[in-house]
């Protein structure tokens, strides 16, 4: 393992270990439905209490996905050229991402019929257990690839007024931002 395996792994291990809810677990940073999360899991503190708004990630703040830019897509003059590549990268991610998750599908099924038993092999557990986190990965990479694409296509100007569109309804309570809709 490199030193950057290494510092990733320690901190997901803290992460686990101040978590009061179950740890992440292989194959929980791609959802069912293909969502994923790049950054890491956040921690759950109070599981009865409604979720506070988590302050987007040093990443996340940096890129603009493809629904935030459907949604404010007048509001920031973004053009048909522009829209029409949007919708090929998003396209071109889809087929991409299709593979993908039968292969992460597929590792998964794997470790679950290694830690079927009453005693599970360590070593074994731990290979399968990191090719489904290369599956994630790849996954991850996808997603990341993607949303690099989407910013590289729009200018300085509408970047700027995504961030702050997004600034503005982050911090807007939900009880606000859902009346203003109804308008």
């Amino acid at each position: 393992m490199n030193r950057t395996t290494l510092l990733v792994a320690f901190s997901l291990l803290a992460a686990a270990c101040a978590q009061r809810e179950r740890p992440p677990m292989p194959g929980d940073s791609v959802a069912g439905d293909g969502a994923v999360s790049l950054a890491p899991p956040r921690l759950v503190t109070n599981a009865t209490a409604p979720a506070p708004r988590e302050p987007l990630s040093a990443i996340e703040v940096r890129l603009f996905p493809a629904e935030l830019v459907m949604e404010h897509q007048a509001a920031i003059a973004l053009l048909p050229a522009q829209q029409a590549a949007i919708t090929s990268e998003l396209e071109r991610t889809q087929t991409e991402l299709v593979q993908l998750q039968w292969e992460l599908q597929t590792e998964k099924d794997k470790l679950a019929k290694v830690l079927d038993g009453a005693k599970v092999d360590d070593a074994r557990s731990r290979q399968v257990a990191e090719s489904l986190m290369k599956a994630e990965n790849a996954i991850k990479a996808a997603h990341l690839g993607l949303l690099v694409r989407i910013k590289n296509l729009l200018t300085a100007a509408q970047q700027q007024k995504l961030s702050a569109l997004r600034a503005e309804a982050h911090c807007a309570p939900p009880a606000a931002k859902d009346a203003g809709a109804h308008d």
